[in-house]
């Protein structure tokens, strides 16, 4: 019963025992189907055609024996009207009953056809009837005639007395087959029964495990929603804790600037209002990526004209390419609008800029283009830097994660911007990705749907930073 257990432990089994028995089932109801084919082919035709040729044969000896009645009346009564009329009534029934005989057919090539006994018949008919009122003037021939006739009636009904066996045994053979397939078709029931109850008590237990595992996984659902709720939470409420403290000390160290233009330590309060700016930034964000892991953060969504919107983002990313000392350039094309929140889906293509810049080389390009196709607007920044390994592609916007798992003091940053520039981007219902072209570099795409239910109207040409002309520009 090992086996049985087994099975039971694991609900695809039981699913696949299921599935088996159901499938036997329907194999047993294809034999059965078949069976009771067969049993309509024995009784539509052996057993039917075998009882009809009984009968009938056994109708064809009582005419005969009728007729050898009448026969012997005329030996016994001499040749009256009457009786020669009743041996002629007899004769044309006999006929009858072979031609009936005729019309259902005899299958066994070795018995008695009907063709035989009509001329069986025929050959008494036309021997005695001549001479049946010749017996007072010709006895010898009437004797002769009389005699022949007796034997032939006498042939015929051993023919019919043959065709009755006939039809007696193939009427048993047929019950027998009959019988025979009977029992098979017990048989048959008694397997889809038997399958059917096993099929109902695995189907029903397969259902009551599912069951038992979709609250298993509704549960697990529960708990993981409420373990991120809580993650959530506290890091909601430590981004509110630090807050106040890292105001109070930038503005502490802002102040003892301001008061004091002269002080010898007036880089260790430098690096206090660097270092809580940067904190203060880590702490908005992991605020932000705690609200969007619950519910969505607040989002201001209006219409935007998207040469507008992509010009501004330009001249926002040349500023910031500049700070790092990298080259920018641009390359803005595409028509129509874009329903975003513009404050946050600047930040999101400014983190990748920003990102560009600080991993690329310095005095390396950094560029953004833009274009639209296919319904959608297609942000695009690349750069010059030492690319990402294929292996990273798919990780480089889980939170923290760095590339090489290297954390540079010139790079700097809390590793979350990817992280937040995708949640921005699919919370506009957008995607972002990330290629490493084979030449070297990173090139990140932000794919934004267009606003199909704004009209959008040709503007005048916008001239993005870096442009000139329309020509493609550099600024470094």
């Amino acid at each position: 019963m090992g086996w049985i257990k087994k099975t039971a432990s694991q609900p695809w089994l039981v699913a696949v025992v299921a599935g088996s028995l159901i499938a036997m089932i329907a194999l047993a109801g294809l034999v059965g189907l078949m069976n009771n084919l067969y049993v309509k082919k024995i009784t539509d035709g052996g057993l039917e055609h075998a009882v009809q040729l009984e009968t009938r044969s056994s109708n064809l000896r009582d005419a005969v024996s009728e007729l050898q009645f009448h026969h012997r009346d005329l030996l016994l009564y001499g040749p009256v009207e009457e009786h020669v009329q009743d041996i002629d009534r007899a004769y044309d029934d006999v006929i009858e009953q072979i031609d009936l005989l005729d019309s259902l057919g005899v299958r066994d090539p070795e018995a008695p056809q009907p063709d035989s006994l009509r001329r069986m018949a025929n050959a008494y008919y036309e021997g005695f009837k001549p001479v049946a009122d010749r017996q007072a003037s010709d006895p010898g021939a009437f004797e002769l005639a009389s005699d022949r006739g007796l034997a032939q009636l006498a042939e015929l009904d051993r023919a019919a007395v043959d065709l009755e066996a006939r039809g007696q045994d193939r009427a048993a053979e047929a019950l027998v087959d009959l019988s025979a397939a009977e029992d098979v078709e017990r048989i048959v029931l008694i397997l889809v029964a038997t399958g059917l109850v096993l099929a109902l008590i695995a189907l029903t237990y397969t259902g009551w495990r599912m069951m038992l595992l979709i609250g298993e996984l509704r549960g697990l659902h529960a708990e993981q929603r409420a373990a991120a709720e809580a993650r959530a939470d506290f890091l909601a409420d430590v981004s509110h804790e630090l807050r106040t403290p890292l105001t109070v000390l930038r503005s502490n160290a802002e102040f003892g600037l301001a008061i004091d233009k002269d002080w010898a330590h007036r880089d260790v309060l430098e690096e206090v209002v660097k270092e809580s700016v940067h904190m203060s930034r880590m702490v908005e964000d992991l605020l932000f990526l705690a609200r969007s892991d619950t519910s969505s953060p607040p989002m201001e969504t209006r219409p935007v004209s998207v040469p507008l919107f992509v010009a501004d983002l330009a001249g926002r990313s040349e500023v910031l390419a500049r700070e790092h000392g990298s080259r920018f350039e641009t390359g803005l094309e595409g028509e129509g609008e874009i329903r975003i929140d513009p404050s946050r889906m600047e930040q999101a293509v400014l983190a990748l800029v920003d990102n560009a810049a600080k991993y690329g080389p310095v005095g390396g390009l950094v560029s953004l283009t833009s274009s639209t196709d296919g319904g959608e607007l297609r942000i695009e920044v690349a750069d010059e830097g030492p690319g990402i390994p294929r292996e990273e592609l798919e990780r480089i916007f889980e939170r923290f994660h760095r590339v090489g798992g290297t954390r540079s003091r010139r790079a700097g940053g809390s590793g979350l911007g990817l992280s937040i520039a995708k949640s921005i981007v699919e919370l506009h219902g957008g995607r972002i990705e990330a290629q490493a072209p084979p030449g070297g570099g990173t090139r990140m795409t932000v794919c934004l749907p267009l606003d199909h239910a704004a009209k959008p109207a040709p503007g005048p040409a916008v001239e993005a930073p870096g442009r000139e002309g329309g020509t493609v520009g550099r600024s470094g």
